[in-house]
Formats: structure tokens, sequence, C-alpha cells
């Protein structure tokens, strides 16, 4: 038996005439076809967080071949239409799945010149687990688990226009969230839940404003955490390129329980747990994900060091230039934790998607602490404000798209007229791991 069932209406095509010109064909059923290929180009959601109902107002792109796939974790699909009228589904789930990613749907979608609109009716479920939509009130996706909050594309590549809508919000309680972001990666959107105050910190030159969004008991942590942001965030405006996602941005605390500290780069509204609220290396960090790991994606997982470890180079880079104690202190934390990273810890594997970022323990500070000393020894070989001038050049060309590390390299390159492969594979693919803020050779 087929592990395909088709659980949706067939949408019906009539063929009209058959060869002699005769008696009409009968009717052909489109069928559920997989298309993974298929892109979303923009996906409107509409929550009511007290229903654990939504709908997903989904654009998908023109395609030569038919049908499209979604993933849909653990969502109870309700009704799926196309011009109001039933279309045809099958869900499919992977042999062996383990991961939201690996249970999806097929869509009767015929092939296309234009884009179509599907609406998908679902409900979803609570996971306590930073899989989708936790009870405490905050939503976490990151890295492959879109599917268990909305009808999705997880790879990291794939940026698509999202708007967001919430109502059932509990008395007493608000709900921060961006309505609209574009061109972001799946995992990028979120909301959390709370009895939130907002803190004004300030505007940037740019016209950008910057808040904390905190819960009883946490006004000082916020001040604290928030002491040098709008700083930080000016300073990635005036030196990296224009921020792409909105004119308010910020902190918001979040509920994650004991032991879970950092934070989610949830731009515009980043997350942070309220155990590290005060930290300013963790708020300086979530902002700079504004341009490196949401403003630009990375192309496959094994990239995720163009992501964190470049994110966290720039936050104890702007740290420095802002608050210069701050950053010197977050240089010396990061030197700890070079320390205690094993030397086979891997950083940046060469291949595309063949690894799973956490079975395969990619997701380690290795790529973080490695990959923010790998800067730093190009800093200390070509100069800081030269590296600036790379960092930005390579904003400017991938902004709002996927890129790899290897167009990294070829960036610092042709900025600084250095060639920084041999640092590159000195700190990112040595097992023999470098001392803190050794310079490149």
């Amino acid at each position: 038996m087929s592990a395909r069932t088709v659980l949706g209406v067939c949408l019906l095509v009539a063929a009209c005439g058959g060869d002699d010109g005769g008696t009409p064909d009968a009717p052909v059923a489109i069928q559920p076809t997989a298309n993974p290929a298929r892109e979303l180009l923009d996906t409107q959601l509409a929550y009511d967080v007290t229903a654990l109902a939504a709908t997903a107002t989904i654009t998908v792109a023109p395609s030569t071949e038919p049908g499209a796939t979604l993933e849909v974790g653990d969502l109870t699909i309700d009704r799926v239409t196309l011009d109001d009228a039933d279309l045809a589904f099958t869900a499919v789930t992977a042999p062996g799945a383990a991961h939201a990613n690996d249970h999806t749907i097929d869509l009767a979608l015929p092939a296309s010149d234009v884009p179509l609109v599907v609406t998908i009716a679902f409900h979803y479920k609570h996971h306590a687990s930073f899989e989708g939509a936790d009870a405490a009130g905050y939503t976490l996706v990151w890295p492959y688990h879109c599917g268990n909050l909305f009808p999705c594309h997880s790879n990291p590549d794939d940026g698509l226009a999202i708007s967001l809508a919430i109502t059932g919000v509990p008395a007493g309680k608000t709900a921060v969230f961006p309505p609209m972001l574009t061109e972001a990666p799946a995992y990028q959107i979120a909301w959390s839940i709370d009895a939130y105050t907002e803190l004004p910190l300030g505007m940037t030159t740019a016209g950008t404003a910057v808040s904390m969004w905190y819960r009883p008991t946490e006004l000082a942590m916020a001040q604290a955490g928030g002491a040098n942001l709008v700083a930080v965030f000016d300073w990635l405006e005036e030196t990296i390129g224009p921020y792409r996602f909105g004119s308010k941005v910020g902190t918001v605390s979040v509920k994650w329980g004991p032991g879970a500290i950092g934070g989610m780069e949830h731009h515009p509204m980043w997350h942070i747990s309220s155990g590290a609220l005060a930290d300013e290396e963790t708020n300086a960090h979530e902002a700079v994900h504004g341009w490196y790991g949401d403003g630009i994606r990375i192309a496959c997982w094994e990239d995720f060091v163009l992501s964190e470890g470049t994110t966290t180079y720039l936050a104890g880079r702007a740290l420095d230039m802002v608050a210069p104690t701050v950053g010197a202190n977050v240089w010396a934390g990061y030197a700890t934790e070079l320390s205690g990273i094993s030397a086979t810890a891997k950083v940046w594997p060469q291949s595309c998607n063949a690894i799973d970022i956490i079975d395969d323990d990619l997701f380690t500070n290795a790529p973080y602490i490695r990959g923010a000393f790998f800067y730093r020894g190009v800093a200390l070989k070509v100069g800081a404000a030269l590296l600036d001038q790379a960092l930005a050049a390579f904003y400017a060309a991938h902004a709002g798209k996927a890129a790899r590390m290897s167009d990294m390299l070829t960036t610092i390159k042709d900025v600084t007229g250095y060639d920084p492969t041999a640092c590159a594979t000195m700190w990112l693919s040595s097992t023999t791991k470098p001392a803190a803020n050794t310079a490149c050779p």
C-alpha cells in the first residue's frame, strides 16, 4: 500500500473534446503531486491562540511541474482550498520520521505560469521542547520545526514574505510580534505573549526605534542589557548597511524555563531568555542577526558559521566600538569559551545539507567561537576597519539572499587583498585549535 493517502477532495479539470471532436473526455482528476522545489512566495498567517486554530494563505510560485510540497509537522489540516474550492492533498510521513520536516503534504496544484494562492485551515499543538508554540506563550521553531506552527519550507536558504496576525490573547497580556517580514527564513517569524511592558531605549541615526519588552520584576535587567543596544544597532546600520526588517526593533524577554539561556534571532523583535536579559553580549548578538543569519540567509546548514561566527564576531566588534570596556570583557569571555571547545568539534563541514545540524553535532559553541576568532585573526592581519568594509560589501551583495561561507572568503580577498583561505583552514577546518587572538598567517 502506498504511504500517500489522499485526504482531500480531488480538483477536477475537464479535458475538452477527443481526437475526433466528438463527446468530451471525462473530467481528469489532478492528483496530489510531490514538488518540494516549488517555491513559496508569501505566507499570511492568522492565529487564534486560545482556540489553537489558524489559517495560512500561501502564494505558491509558478511552476512547469504540477503539485507542491509543504512541511506540516503535527498540524491537523482542516481544509485546503484554491479559489474557494476544496483542493486535494496527500499526507506523507518519511520512513523513520524523527523531525517536523519529515511530515509533509503534497497538493493537487496544476502547473501554472502565474502564482497560485492556497488557503490552509489548521489546528496546532503546544510543544514543550522548543519545537513550536509553547504553552508558556512563546514560539520557537529553529532549525526545522516550522511545520509544527504553519505549513512551510524549513530549508535555511528559502526566504519568503510572511505576515502575522494574532487574536485570542488572554486578558492582561500582550502579544509582541512583527506584523510583516520580507525575504525571511521560516524560523524567523515568532511571537511571545506575556505581561509585557515596553521600555523605549532610543532611536538610531537612521531612525530605527529600539526597545526592550520586559516582564514584571525585570526592569533593572532590561536596563542593564539594553545599556548600549541603541549604540550597537546604530553602529551596525552605519557600518554594515541598512536594516531590512522595519523601523522598530528590540529585545523580548521570554520565559524559556530553568537552564535555558541565550537568545533567538526572531527579528525585528528577537527573543532572549529572561536569564540572559541583562547580558549585553547576548542582546548585541541577537541584534547582529538582523544582518547575518536573517538579513543574509545561509545556503546550507553546513554554512552555520557564516551566521553564527560572523554574528559573534560583530557583537564583540560593535561593543568594542561603542563601549570598549564591555567589548574587552566580551572578548575575554570568548577566549574562555574557546579553551573549552574540543579541537575536533565541527565548525565548517564541506558539504551542503548533507548533515543534520542537531543530530550531527554542528549546533555547538564551535562555529560561534572559532568562527569569531577567524574574523578576529583576519582583523589582526589586515586591520579591523578594512574587515568592516569587507563585511559591509558582503551584506550589500547578499542582503535578502542566501550565501555560503566560501562566498565570504572570496569577498574578504576582493576587498582587503588578503586571501584568507589558510586562515579559514586554521580556524574553521583544522583539528588543531589555535590560541585566542592568533593572527592570520
